[in-house]
């Protein structure tokens, strides 16, 4: 399974990278995540590991890229499927076009394949809740959360 899909948010590259590079953020526009722990005490970096809980279950990811105002790559560790999603930001002029990227390799891939559409459908529900979130400081998430930003610019 991969998919590629993107949003132009209306915010400077650093501010948004500054949100998206703190997987704790995730339960604040993905409203499938309940919660997300940093595993380690240094500040976010390559080989920073975190636990992702989620609806359903928990699971364990680190980050293997990690650039500055431009691109963040998290590895989900077995025994999840290995699933790995990239984040990649883009200046716009007046904002940032940040591109969301996700591949499933191998036979998890094959048979998450056939459930591509709904998955995809709910990626770009959670990236509209961001942008929506970051763009006017406040969104509600599908189960009716309501969460607040306050822009740092």
């Amino acid at each position: 399974m991969h998919f590629v899909q993107g949003h132009v948010i209306e915010r400077r590259v650093s501010e948004v990278f500054a949100f998206i590079s703190d997987p704790e953020n995730l339960p604040r526009w993905n409203y499938y995540v309940i919660g997300c722990l940093k595993l380690d005490a240094s500040p976010a970096r390559v080989g920073s590991t975190y636990r992702l809980v989620r609806k359903s279950d928990t699971r364990v990811f680190s980050v293997t890229e990690f650039k500055q105002d431009s691109r963040l790559v998290i590895r989900f560790r077995a025994p999840t499927p290995p699933l790995e999603i990239r984040f990649t930001l883009e200046s716009t002029g007046s904002g940032t076009r940040l591109t969301d990227e996700w591949e499933l390799r191998g036979i998890a891939g094959l048979v998450a394949g056939f459930a591509t559409a709904p998955i995809k459908r709910a990626v770009g529900q959670n990236l509209g809740k961001l942008k929506e979130l970051l763009e006017t400081g406040r969104t509600q998430l599908q189960d009716g959360r309501v969460e607040r930003y306050v822009s740092g610019v």
